[in-house]
């Protein structure tokens, strides 16, 4: 409980009527009016306890008097739970450090009470037990108001049971009787908040009549006048006392007025700026919704009172810009009826404890840049300072957009880059692995005609003045092509145009060398050109021809795992040790991990090659080349069908990820991303199917200028090798000439001693 007497206002109350009487006869009286804004709030979500939304409305709404039900709060700054200090903090933050309020004294575990938030001294206050509830957990809050004027506000919270309407109308008849023996007969009386009341003929709401009214009815700027969460039920009310009702005025925000007072619902009210910092979901997360009546009281004196004027800025708070560490002050001079109250707001936020026409920030960080406004308050009303601009220079580094890893063929000259944040100048640093990369020194590196060595994590060290931030890392993959000797095409795509066009948006799936067809399987289809640019490292020889198959569709994230992809047939009739490369790129949501599967039975089962096939980047074309040599039933077989397909993540890696990821980090898959085919090739050597080769036939030697000559003859083709020996003994023929029939051989070492020839099929 918190509240403030009085007596020395009571006399000079007094005072003044005396000095009224005795002055009239020669001297005209004076009047002004303040606005008085009468709020019911049940607005705490099903945790019963104030959260920044509810904060928020407060805010935004500004009420000068409050009945809140369900009156707890837990301290953001470790001050507990419903404490003195805890509540003193919501208050401040919720209403400014000028506000008085009352709090039932219930203290138990589940207990919701009552109570009274006052912008105007709250002379007395009480609360009256609810005899109708069984477990008690709340009762009728109740205070004495000093309003501006002579007269004071009597003002009620209650929160009646949902059990039954006769309990409510109990509970009713009770408060009646407790109101009238306790107030003063005409006095002003509100009744107000959670009155759990489905229609507004029900008895609770209704037994008031003749003393306290439910008319005119609140709406919100769409006419609805319902209160609970969904908008279907009148929960909630404002109830003044007949007296009080002379003075009600329409609840006037900036952009709108409600002349029958106003039910709050941020869902829909606009425009949103007029309730600044209030979010359009706060009222979402609120038990029920806010309702408001205005009240313009009559202020009277004698001729010539002392005159109430609302607070004005006479000396704005002034942007700054300082350093790291600094202390920086705020301040603001302001004029107007004292006394004048002062609260601060960091970006629409009160400050907890920020109360004087200054404030100071001290140890000034990047975290306390923005924008600073103080609130100034007294009687007669509230302004808010323009913002002042809090700019922390030097500031340290930090990294906006982080390099990203790539995967690239052997030769290629990838480059990374980062984006950094900070006060200039900024200073860069390339590592590879742990020792720094001699000259690369700014925002982006290119590694020239990278090699497998290559390879590795790649990060870059940022400095300013005020720090310095690492960035993370990005692994570079160097892919060695592989190229297999003695091995001849047995089909190409290159999916380029019959004839030339120049154009890479037009083209073919007609083999470019050899035989075999070309489909796409598992759904996907071909993008909305069909075609599109290709590898020009593997297929330059027409650059502005140059053409990729472009497919797109393929399945979502979760479904039909190694399924959809391009798929080829071709015969290896005759041919063995059988290769498959190609080249493939994918978009930034396209696929990341395809796999290449093959089938022996013309497409009616298809077998995992060991390999996957690993998109990282959506700008770089990878080329692939696995070998089939060892694979059964691939050779010399005319029903030869293999495909390259999508692939979950989980069977790549092993990772628990069951899904397609996008080739580019930070990116999402998506069943439109794009995969692009380019240089499909199949290669195999031929099968060697002819007879072996016959012995060799010499001919009769020819002698001819000192050299000794003759024929040797055997299969055609077949390599023979002609041997020597000097005295026949099998371990001594040694070979002098390796050719294929037919050939001639010619000795020129005529010496001593004699010579044995023979000619032998090539082991």
């Amino acid at each position: 409980m918190e509240f403030k007497s009085h007596p020395a206002r009571r006399v000079i109350r007094a005072f003044l009527l005396t000095a009224s009487i005795i002055l009239v006869s020669s001297h005209a009286l004076a009047q002004s009016n303040v606005n008085v804004r009468v709020m019911a709030a049940n607005l705490n979500g099903n945790t019963q306890s104030y959260q920044p939304f509810a904060i928020r409305i407060f805010q935004g709404t500004k009420p000068d008097v409050v009945a809140i039900q369900e009156f707890n709060y837990t301290s953001t700054n470790g001050l507990g739970v419903n404490t003195p200090a805890a509540m003193r903090e919501m208050i401040d933050t919720a209403f400014g450090t000028n506000f008085y309020y009352y709090r039932e004294p219930f203290t138990g575990n589940g207990d919701i009470p009552n109570g009274i938030i006052s912008r105007y001294p709250i002379l007395t206050n009480a609360s009256w037990p609810d005899t109708v509830q069984t477990s008690p957990n709340r009762g009728f809050a109740w205070a004495q108001i000093d309003l501006p004027g002579t007269n004071d506000l009597y003002i009620v919270s209650v929160h009646l049971l949902t059990s039954s309407a006769s309990n409510r109308k109990a509970e009713t008849d009770n408060l009646k009787v407790l109101m009238q023996a306790n107030f003063p007969a005409n006095a002003w009386i509100v009744v107000a908040g959670d009155f759990n009341a489905d229609p507004r003929t029900e008895a609770c709401v209704t037994d008031y009549n003749g003393y306290l009214t439910d008319f005119p009815i609140p709406v919100d700027q769409n006419g609805n006048s319902n209160t609970s969460m969904a908008r279907s039920t009148p929960h909630d009310y404002v109830l003044p006392s007949l007296t009080f009702t002379n003075f009600e005025t329409p609840t006037v925000m900036p952009s709108r007025s409600f002349p029958s007072g106003q039910v709050f619902d941020s869902r829909v009210y606009t425009p949103l700026t007029d309730v600044t910092p209030v979010l359009i979901d706060d009222s979402s997360n609120a038990q029920h919704m806010a309702v408001m009546k205005d009240f313009l009281i009559p202020v009277s004196g004698v001729t010539n009172p002392p005159t109430t004027n609302a607070p004005s800025i006479t000396a704005q708070p002034q942007s700054q810009t300082v350093s790291p560490g600094s202390n920086v002050t705020f301040t603001v001079t302001a004029s107007g009826t004292a006394p004048l109250a002062y609260q601060w707001l960091f970006n629409n936020t009160n400050i907890a404890g920020a109360t004087t026409n200054s404030y100071i920030v001290t140890n000034a960080q990047t975290t306390n840049a923005g924008n600073y406004s103080v609130t100034v308050t007294n009687i007669a009303g509230s302004i808010t300072s323009s913002n002042a601009v809090l700019t922390v220079s030097n500031t340290p580094p930090s990294i906006t957009t982080q390099p990203q890893s790539q995967n690239v063929n052997a030769g290629a000259s990838p480059n990374f880059t980062v984006v950094a944040a900070g006060t200039a100048p900024l200073s860069y640093q390339w590592f590879l692995g742990s020792t720094n990369i001699p000259g690369a020194t700014t925002n982006s590196y290119t590694r020239s005609n990278v090699q497998t060595n290559d390879a590795g994590n790649y990060f870059v060290l940022v400095t300013n003045i005020a720090g310095s931030v690492t960035s993370l890392v990005a692994t570079l993959t160097v892919q060695q092509v592989i190229v297999l000797t003695n091995q001849a095409v047995i089909a190409q795509w290159n999916f380029n145009s019959v004839t030339p066009d120049g154009s890479s948006s037009t083209g073919s799936t007609t083999p470019s060398i050899g035989s075999g067809t070309a489909l796409l399987v598992g759904g996907v289809v071909i993008n909305s050109s069909g075609f599109a640019g290709g590898d020009t490292n593997l297929d330059p020889a027409f650059t502005t021809d140059n053409t990729a198959w472009n497919t797109t569709a393929y399945p979502a994230s979760t479904s039909a795992n190694k399924t959809a992809g391009a798929q080829f047939a071709v015969s290896t009739a005759g041919k063995q040790n059988i290769a498959i490369s190609w080249s493939q790129q994918s978009s930034k949501t396209g696929g990341k991990y395809f796999r290449l599967q093959y089938s022996t039975n013309n497409g009616t089962g298809f077998a995992d090659f060991s390999t996957a096939a690993t998109m990282t980047l959506a700008t770089n074309f990878y080329a692939f080349t696995n070998s089939l040599a060892s694979a059964p039933g691939v050779n010399n077989n005319p029903n030869f069908v293999f495909r390259i397909v999508g692939e979950f993540e989980s069977t790549v890696i092993g990772s628990a990820n069951a899904n397609y990821v996008a080739a580019q980090p930070g990116s999402t898959y998506a069943t439109t991303g794009t995969t692009r085919f380019d240089m499909v090739t199949v290669s195999g050597t031929s099968i060697i199917t002819s007879s072996p080769a016959t012995a060799a036939i010499l001919s009769a030697p020819v002698f001819s200028g000192g050299q000794f000559q003759m024929l040797v003859t055997g299969t055609a083709s077949s390599n023979y090798v002609v041997q020597v020996t000097t005295n026949l003994a099998p371990a001594n023929w040694v070979g002098q000439f390796t050719n294929s029939s037919p050939f001639s051989f010619t000795d020129a070492s005529l010496t001593l001693p004699q010579k044995f020839y023979r000619a032998i099929v090539q082991p």
